[in-house]
């Protein structure tokens, strides 16, 4: 269950079963859950608790637009928050390069195929940072910050975490992002909703 709570300058958004969270600037507005779903190309059909997984999205713009998340540009900021049970085979497939991978490449490896695609819509890459996360209670894994063009739009900044639990059975992913012209404009609100970014493991 997701649970929103308000304040004069922050949107707290908490999943207590997952016991995942973040705190968001309160102009940073939900995005439609079956637009966000449509856009991943999930079953709307069928609740996304029912598929495993948790979503949410959420945008700075007077619109707020699941095309902000995943198209071309961003022209405010954006936040996108996923948490997934991941399938028992499927488990040790998640490592640190894995998770560094998500969504856009950002690994060595990961950009070495994406060259072997000549119609992926990423080019220009450009790693600002990256660093290796082991908060502790069996969580681990990566904050990456990178710049990618889109479908040949403007440049955009990406801020990735990605985290596993001990066992791998569950994904945690909160990534914020928007053009490199609004980066430098709101860095200091991206960054704090990134850095505000939890998750507990235990009972």
């Amino acid at each position: 269950m997701t649970v929103s709570c308000g304040s004069p300058e922050y949107t707290y958004v908490a999943n207590s079963e997952e016991r995942t969270y973040v705190r968001l600037p309160v102009d940073w507005r939900a995005v439609d859950a079956d637009e966000l779903a449509a856009a991943l190309g999930l079953d709307t059909g069928a609740a996304l608790s029912e598929q495993g997984l948790w979503l949410e999205g959420y945008d700075a713009d007077l619109l707020p637009s699941a095309a902000h998340l995943f198209g071309p540009h961003a022209p405010a900021p954006t936040g996108l928050l996923l948490v997934q049970d991941v399938a028992a085979p499927a488990r040790g497939q998640y490592s640190l390069d894995r998770l560094r991978d998500l969504f856009q490449p950002t690994s060595e490896t990961g950009r070495r195929a994406l060259a072997q695609n000549p119609g992926s819509p990423l080019t220009d890459f450009a790693l600002l940072a990256d660093e290796v996360l082991t908060p502790g209670d069996g969580i681990r894994g990566v904050r990456v910050v990178y710049r990618y063009r889109v479908g040949g739009g403007p440049m955009q900044v990406f801020d990735k975490t990605a985290y596993v639990n001990d066992d791998a059975s569950k994904l945690y992913v909160f990534v914020a992002r928007c053009s490199s012209e609004c980066y430098g404009q709101h860095q200091e609100e991206i960054e704090r909703a990134v850095s505000s970014f939890t998750v507990l493991e235990g009972p």
